[in-house]
């Protein structure tokens, strides 16, 4: 409700230091019981027809406290106030949100694109995306190189008939880390491959969703229709490429090499899978694909999906016919994938079960900002698990973030 008081007009006196606003009416003069701001002409109204105007001080009626704690400044219903009857008054802060209004910029609270309609657009700083990063989780193939046992331990020889090529022996020397990037049984506390995730350069192209469409026969005037079917297909043995960095002793190199080697010897019926493969017709030469866009804060994740059945096609060796390595050894290989999915949660616990060992045996959790040394915190990780963390600014109360977890304590 509005707190006016009606005073007769000789009773109307105003000093210079008097900061009490009073308004000018044919009838009487009222005195505004609370002081606007400081000065009225900070004040500002809007016309009918969306035209404003500054405040005069003799143009005020009184003020209305709203029951938000808004201040509306009325005018008079006198000729005397310019025919100003139907304009709308604000006050200082509301003035200030109406031109924040005019421009497009909103609070938090006032966006709302599902039960509102911006007619002239709307600026959302809050929930923009900007800055994202990616990461890319490579797990690792379980190639029957050193053949298991009984119990299902790796032996300590290569398989037989690998002993008798010198690739692979003089590999198992030179490049004994990359045989067990290939072969899942010699290390399965970490199961992913940190060497292509550590060496990848660009990031990880996906297939788009497409739905087929299903033609139905034309009537008798020629016309036919045309219905939306399933856009599974789409999403079948999805290709792609990946460019990764390498050094001068070719551990990228090797990896993929090796990989495209035992494939042929297994083609050629030399390398039978492992017994439990075999038993329950599982893929043991091929991998997944993790990819988590994480937002500018390096940790809540905005997207996150999964390349299944994943096997590389190509080995780089036409990127040796070039002598100039000025910008560094690089090269792109090319993947197959059996299909690709993305946005369901069963793919966060496939992911954390996977690390599961690996984080329960770290030491310590990283964050991404060392608050100590007001910096970065770069130390390396050696597990990572997403977490459902609370936000009350998300929808459904909550977002999904990436943790880390390592063993260098500085």
């Amino acid at each position: 409700m509005a707190r006016v008081e009606t005073i007769d007009a000789s009773a109307a006196q105003s000093s210079s230091n008097d900061t009490t606003i009073y308004a000018k009416t044919a009838k009487a003069r009222q005195k505004v019981t609370e002081k606007v701001s400081n000065e009225p002409k900070q004040l500002g109204y809007q016309d009918d027809d969306g035209t404003s105007e500054k405040l005069r001080k003799s143009d005020i009626s009184k003020v209305v406290h709203d029951e938000n704690g808004g201040k509306h400044v009325l005018l008079g219903n006198d000729k005397s106030t310019k025919n100003t009857t139907n304009r709308i008054w604000y006050s200082s802060d509301e003035a200030f949100k109406a031109a924040k209004h005019a421009a497009n910029l909103f609070d938090r609270n006032d966006l709302d694109p599902f039960t509102r309609r911006y007619r002239f657009g709307y600026i959302d700083p809050y929930r923009t995306v900007s800055t994202v990063r990616e990461y890319l989780f490579f797990t690792k193939p379980d190639l029957n190189i050193y053949p298991l046992d009984d119990s299902g331990s790796p032996q300590p020889d290569l398989s037989e008939y690998l002993r008798t090529q010198p690739y692979w022996t003089e590999l198992s020397v030179m490049h004994p880390e990359v045989i067990k990037e290939l072969e899942l049984s010699l290390d399965s506390s970490n199961p992913f491959n940190n060497l292509l995730g550590n060496t990848v350069m660009n990031t990880l192209e996906i297939p788009a969703s497409e739905a087929e469409m299903i033609d139905t026969p034309s009537n008798m005037y020629g016309v036919s229709y045309t219905y939306r079917g399933s856009s599974e297909a789409s999403e079948n043995n999805p290709t792609f490429s990946l460019e990764f960095r390498d050094t001068k002793y070719l551990p990228v190199y090797h990896f993929f090499k090796a990989y495209d080697d035992y494939e042929i010897l297994k083609h050629h019926g030399h390398l039978p899978p492992a017994l439990k493969y075999r038993r329950n017709r599982i893929l043991y030469d091929q991998y997944s694909i993790y990819k988590f866009l994480v937002d500018e804060d390096g940790e809540t994740i905005i997207y996150y999906g999964k390349f299944y059945g994943v096997k590389s096609k190509s080995v780089p060796r036409d990127v040796f016919s070039n002598t100039d390595y000025s910008n560094g050894l690089s090269y792109s290989i090319d993947f197959g994938a059996a299909f690709y999915d993305d946005m369901k949660v069963s793919i966060l616990a496939e992911f954390n079960n996977l690390y599961a060992s690996a984080w329960q045996s770290a030491k310590y959790e990283y964050n991404v900002h060392n608050s100590i040394l007001d910096a970065p915190d770069n130390r390396p990780a050696k597990a990572a698990r997403v977490y459902r963390m609370k936000s009350s600014q998300a929808p459904g109360g909550f977002v999904y973030k990436l943790k880390w977890k390592g063993d260098d304590k500085i």
